[in-house]
């Protein structure tokens, strides 16, 4: 894996939550579990890049922060299918046999 794209996965969901959304709003990991009922530790791990954001947290945090749920799933869904890319695409293109139309 090149260096970019090991700075490009570093940008997890979790991070842009932390960076653009709870220190923009000054909002501590407990601040949005006591208002959101996100479950702190499932906050944390998120934070950690440790848990994907699923459905029900993206909707969660849509509403929260009064945006689209999509833009949570979205940024979720583009950061696995980067990872992959990044990962696992030659695996992936050597075992798959295309289909010819």
């Amino acid at each position: 894996m090149t260096r970019e794209q090991k700075a490009i996965l570093a940008v997890t969901p979790g991070r842009l939550l932390k960076e653009e959304f709870l220190d923009a709003y000054q909002l501590s990991q407990s601040e949005l579990y006591r208002r959101t009922g996100i479950p702190r530790s499932t906050i944390n791990e998120i934070v950690k890049g440790k848990r994907a954001i699923n459905a029900e947290v993206a909707f969660t945090l849509g509403t929260f922060f009064g945006m689209d749920p999509q833009f949570w799933i979205n940024l979720q869904s583009r950061y696995d299918l980067r990872v992959v890319q990044f990962q696992h695409a030659s695996a992936i293109r050597a075992r798959v046999k295309p289909l010819v139309a």
